[in-house]
């Protein structure tokens, strides 16, 4: 699983070619970190936020799918050259 800190100390920028899962589900994977803390690490407290996470990142991840599935077929269409 890929996470964000976006607690405190030195923040940077996300980078552009991040992943869908890290672009769109900074939220869920940062309450995954804060329940682990507050839970002495133990995952199984934690399994809504993890669900959480994943359906955010299944979502995320058949957007990215289905965005760059549509932008292939303007292209073999022709619509993409105007």
């Amino acid at each position: 699983m890929v996470f964000v800190y976006t607690g405190k100390g030195r923040r940077q920028a996300q980078r552009e070619d991040a992943p869908p899962e890290q672009k769109h589900c900074a939220k869920q994977a940062c309450a995954i970190q804060w329940c682990l803390a507050k839970r002495d690490h133990k995952e199984e407290l934690c399994q809504n936020f993890i669900r959480e996470w994943e359906d955010c990142r299944d979502k995320a991840v058949r957007a990215a799918e289905a965005t760059k599935k549509s932008k292939m077929d303007e292209v073999l269409n022709g619509e993409g050259h105007r």
